[in-house]
């Protein structure tokens, strides 16, 4: 196997960039629990054990998925159901992962912090995998709490213990996650009816979809100002920029109603991503500041 191939076929399985968005949620914990800004070794082991537990839920949920990628045109040629990485290698490279992620957290972290990403993990792939994402429109509102653990991990990593804030975080997120896959839903609406998956546009059609999105986009913004009042570190800065982004995110959601076409689907959900990474840096630069 070339080594470009390896590289490829492994960067597929384990989702970095998917991974990436999950470790930005985590870094407003480590900044927000110290009184100090904390050391670089703890950051770095704390992001790293996330990234490999991260990395191992990816491979376990395309190893059960399998069946279903080979016929979606989008994941027909991921590496296991086109036989480039077998189910073997596969499952033992997750829970290698899995195993040195909870050893690292636990002895370089802390336990709670180990178990936080250990049941994100279960979550993922139990819950939303196994149980939700084949049965019910409504899966990734109940199996996104395994998105959600970030903020958790974060404030657990510094203080050993989850705050009322760590759970605020972890709402905001929540809120997030539905209108974000939703909308990607919409743009492979017809990959996700050829694989039988019960999504919300294939079930209830994507006018039905484009209002749940709006909906869920007014929660979301509206936990993202709250947060505002109830973390007494936050200043103007997070609050004049929260509500900049919230407001053009409405603004995509409803043109989407108004449109509900794949395009404008996809810049929403472009958008959501953008906008999830600026929340989180915008509360660590306000934080410091």
């Amino acid at each position: 196997m070339a080594s470009s191939t390896f590289f490829s076929d492994w960067n597929q399985l384990i989702k970095p960039r998917v991974t990436s968005l999950v470790l930005a949620t985590i870094i407003p914990g480590l900044y927000l629990a110290s009184e100090q800004p904390p050391s670089v070794f703890l950051i770095t082991v704390t992001l790293f054990g996330t990234f490999l537990m991260s990395s191992a839920s990816f491979i376990f949920n395309q190893v059960i998925e399998r069946d279903r990628d080979a016929k979606m045109k989008r994941t027909s040629n991921r590496p296991i159901p086109s036989e480039r990485i077998s189910i073997p290698q596969a499952t033992l490279v997750g829970i290698s992962m899995m195993g040195l992620s909870f050893y690292m957290l636990t002895v370089y972290v802390n336990l709670l912090t180990a178990l936080c990403a250990l049941t994100a993990l279960i979550s993922y792939v139990f819950l939303y995998t196994i149980f939700l994402k084949p049965r019910t429109t409504q899966n990734i509102v109940i199996g996104g709490v395994a998105g959600c653990v970030g903020p958790l991990i974060g404030y657990a990593a510094i203080g050993n213990s989850l705050p009322i804030q760590a759970w605020i975080l972890f709402t905001m997120i929540f809120l997030w996650t539905p209108a974000h896959f939703w909308a990607l839903a919409i743009f492979l609406k017809e990959d996700y009816s050829d694989a039988n998956f019960p999504m919300l546009p294939v079930v209830k059609g994507i006018n039905q979809t484009t209002k749940s999105i709006f909906f869920y986009t007014i929660l979301y913004s509206l936990s993202c100002v709250s947060f505002y009042f109830l973390e007494p570190s936050m200043g103007l800065l997070y609050l004049v920029i929260v509500l900049l982004v919230c407001i053009w995110m409405g603004i995509l959601s409803y043109r989407l109603i108004q449109n509900p076409e794949r395009q404008a689907a996809r810049k929403f959900f472009l958008f959501s991503i953008f906008h999830l990474f600026l929340i989180n840096i915008t509360i660590v630069v306000d934080h410091m500041i």
